[in-house]
């Protein structure tokens, strides 16, 4: 059965609130990815780093082939996958807040969203821990 069978199937019978929060989170990964990907490909230049230091565009691209595999360590192997989770988030944000607070707009908008996000997994974590059972 294929992952998407899978997950659907098992969505409103198998998986409890924290199964189902941790799904939606792991899927949260590759969107940011993606967002990022098309956010550079709306400005022409797949090396493009705006006012951010050179090295910004290694790290993003790397974040996106992590994020990935962080989606897939939810989905599989939960307690791998929340710590690899914290792990990322914290380390991004760290690096964003620290780096690129306003990037190039005066309200930035994906900062706002990354630290949201960050929020929202370390809020999170402890709970799906403990309650989350299902696997892939």
């Amino acid at each position: 059965m294929n992952m998407w069978r899978r997950i659907r199937a098992d969505w409103s019978t198998r998986m409890s609130n924290a199964d189902r929060t941790r799904v939606v989170i792991a899927f949260c990964f590759p969107l940011g990815a993606v967002l990022h990907v098309l956010w550079v490909w709306r400005h022409g230049d797949i090396m493009y780093h705006g006012v951010a230091p050179p090295w910004a565009v290694w790290f993003w691209y790397s974040l996106c082939v992590i994020d990935f595999s962080v989606c897939w360590l939810l989905l599989a192997r939960p307690r791998a996958g929340i710590v690899a989770a914290l792990a990322v988030m914290a380390y991004t944000s760290f690096v964003n807040l620290r780096f690129f607070p306003t990037f190039e707009f005066q309200f930035n908008y994906v900062l706002i969203g990354l630290l949201a996000f960050t929020v929202l997994v370390f809020c999170s974590a402890r709970w799906i821990w403990i309650r989350s059972r299902w696997t892939l």
